[in-house]
């Protein structure tokens, strides 16, 4: 699956939470985080019976005796349920639908029990993803299309260091120990962690660019803190190059008028 750093910032985030619940990390989430009508976030897949006895007993909507009665019927048939998309116009917790299979035809008020709890457990979860994943996403994002955060120029040359939306890097593969890092940064300590494009002009035109990515940027701190001198250096050199080859293309020109 396609994914850009914020989106691996979310999904690592989302099996942290889902673990923290006793939810299985296998489930699938889906969301739109884009501060419009309908958007939020969703989960699909199955809670095997396994995954239903991790969950039940600590269930604090659940009574002891209603628990433990669940449980057993739960163990005996072998019950699931599964989470299944009812919508395709909006990603929030309202468009999961949860169905119970295998639960006895007689077993009563219990099986509406279980859905219901479930069913809050299930939007609390969605709605802890959903907060983060806004932090995360405004963490990651830039400000604004073509948030510069840098800009030094002599008489001809410029060097520009621009934030970049994530997907521009292209796929993520970081490791999720890097990522959760990553997310204690910008949930914790209130820092960027940006992609980032550096450019270099000539007289107005562009002679070279380069990205990095997952820069941590602190709110506040001088930019000799967080500025990659190696990049600089790449994108200096990048652009040496370009100028040099443009340098002789008009030496050639002046020979041959």
């Amino acid at each position: 699956m396609y994914r850009t750093f914020t989106d691996a910032l979310i999904h690592t985030r989302a099996k942290t939470i889902l673990r923290q619940h006793l939810w299985p990390e296998t489930l699938e989430p889906e969301y739109a985080l884009q501060h419009c009508q309908g958007d939020g976030v969703m989960f699909t897949g199955v809670l095997t019976t396994e995954d239903l006895l991790r969950i039940l007993p600590h269930m604090h909507t659940l009574t002891v005796s209603a628990s433990r009665t669940l449980q057993r019927i739960v163990s005996e048939h072998g019950v699931t349920v599964r989470l299944s998309r009812n919508t395709w116009r909006y990603s929030h917790s309202g468009c999961a639908t949860l169905s119970v299979d295998g639960f006895p035809e007689d077993g009563g008020p219990e099986e509406e029990q279980l859905l219901n709890a479930l069913q809050r457990e299930f939007d609390a979860i969605c709605h802890k993803v959903e907060a983060a994943g806004y932090l995360l996403t405004d963490g990651t994002f830039p400000q604004e299309v073509g948030e510069v955060l840098l800009s030094r120029h002599t008489e001809n040359i410029e060097l520009r260091i621009v934030a970049v939306y994530p997907e521009e890097c292209g796929y993520c593969d970081t490791e999720s120990e890097w990522l959760n890092e990553y997310i204690d940064h910008i949930l914790q300590h209130k820092r960027r962690v940006l992609c980032l494009r550096f450019e270099v002009y000539c007289a107005g035109e562009k002679m070279a660019e380069s990205w990095t990515s997952e820069t941590v940027i602190p709110p506040g701190e001088p930019v000799r803190k967080w500025l990659s001198l190696d990049e600089i250096r790449y994108v200096a050199s990048s652009a040496r190059s370009a100028i040099e080859v443009r340098a002789a293309a008009f030496r050639s020109f002046l020979k041959a008028a």
